[in-house]
């Protein structure tokens, strides 16, 4: 199979979309497609890193997207879709949608477009739809892939298309973040962590509708001998300046070990992972437009064994599945802090949803994305091997790091 795949974010820009872009593309060339990958330059030469890539990689000169930049990306589009016999072609976010769809007459390859959930509210202001309607982007030609039920449902209720045309493809976690990191009680010496505290990890931008302040309200309203044993690691870099300061202030104030550790590189989160007991990630819904489509860094954590406590808002309980990977509640204090009181307190809980949360996040790997996005088969023994695989290994570490529960 012959795949071109276009989008508008990728490396060195370390976005979701680039995410998505790279990893889709990596997996669907490990299952034997043919892959060809057209994304924005942003005015360097990245020659060297794209040769260390396992698929071809095209770049035009352009940067992060603006409306302006249309005119080139529909030229751009069908150069590329009229020079070659692709199987099919896949616009991997919004900004080549009506590229894409003004050029299909050009090929009659499969024309595939994935959906994030945010830029479906966004198409709703009238030029936008007018746009979409006169290019008959979502014609039916075209099939719509989204990375959860939530957002296939949103794009259902905005366009009324066939809903045969629109699946949900839950996306996939690297095979990264179940490699090999520092032991437990190397990172926690590091970073100066007793071995009888109880660690819990946040790793998010600090904006609101991330939820840091709503966790920290709850923090404050768990039982004081439960909350003096608890240290919360808070990893991403700063987001809105106003509510940074909100956040710290808040934190400042509170008896409570919790550190703002900044943006890390991923080897030193991975390894901060194995040194924690459970995730933990409270969004908000927005009434802006924006919303949480999935939630790729629940499954991150999950491959390092931490189950999440995680608010049941957008797709992300396609990424946590409640009971049995984590704990979901609603966005409320008193639901957030008996999760946390839970979680802190019961190390037999802790296992049992710490194993799901491994086999959960091997199941949802990048080779099942792309097969199911792209239709190509994947060797399904090999992935089920695989995931006993790292749960065996995950409930190996467990043993070597066991330290009683703490009452509540």
């Amino acid at each position: 199979m012959r795949i071109l795949l276009l989008t508008s974010e990728f490396a060195p820009i370390n976005g979701g979309i680039g995410t998505y872009a790279r990893e889709i593309a990596v997996a669907a060339t490990e299952l034997r497609a043919d892959v060809t990958l057209v994304a924005p330059d942003y005015g360097r030469d990245n020659g060297a890193d794209d040769r260390g890539l396992p698929f071809g990689v095209q770049r035009f000169k352009g940067g992060a997207h603006s409306m302006r930049d249309l005119p080139s990306k529909i030229l751009l589009a069908r150069g590329r879709m009229a020079s070659g016999q692709f199987d099919v072609v896949h616009a991997a976010d919004w900004p080549f949608f009506i590229p894409v769809a003004l050029a299909r007459g050009l090929t009659p390859a499969r024309i595939l477009m994935t959906v994030h959930g945010t830029e479906i509210n966004e198409t709703q202001v009238p030029l936008k739809r007018l746009a979409i309607r006169c290019a008959g982007v979502f014609g039916r030609r075209t099939t719509i892939a989204a990375n959860s039920r939530f957002t296939r449902d949103l794009f259902r209720r905005r366009f009324e298309i066939d809903a045969n045309r629109v699946h949900a493809i839950p996306l996939g976690v690297s095979e990264f973040w179940f490699g090999e990191r520092a032991t437990r009680a190397v990172t926690r010496k590091a970073h100066g962590i007793s071995a009888d505290r109880i660690v819990m990890i946040t790793v998010a931008r600090l904006t609101r509708r991330k939820g840091h302040l709503l966790a920290l309200s709850a923090l404050a309203a768990l039982a004081p001998t439960l909350r003096d044993r608890l240290t919360w690691l808070v990893i991403g870099p700063d987001g809105e300046s106003d509510y940074v300061l909100e956040l710290r202030a808040a934190a400042a104030s509170l008896d409570c070990d919790i550190r703002f550790l900044g943006r890390l590189p991923d080897p030193e989160i991975r390894d901060l992972y194995g040194a924690s007991d459970f995730f933990c990630l409270t969004g908000l819904p927005e009434s802006s437009g924006r919303v949480e489509g999935f939630g790729l860094v629940y499954l991150e954590a999950g491959a390092a064994g931490l189950p999440s406590v995680a608010t049941d808002i957008g797709g992300v309980g396609d990424a946590v599945t409640g009971d049995r990977t984590g704990l979901l509640v609603p966005p409320s204090r008193d639901d957030i802090t008996a999760a946390l009181t839970r979680l802190a307190s019961d190390a037999a809980a802790r296992s049992a949803l710490a194993d799901g949360a491994v086999a959960h996040s091997r199941h949802l790997s990048w080779k099942r994305c792309a097969a199911e996005t792209y239709g190509l088969a994947q060797p399904a023994a090999a992935e089920t091997d695989a995931a006993y695989q790292s749960l065996g290994a995950h409930r190996a570490r467990r043993l070597n790091s066991t330290r009683p529960a703490f009452p509540a």
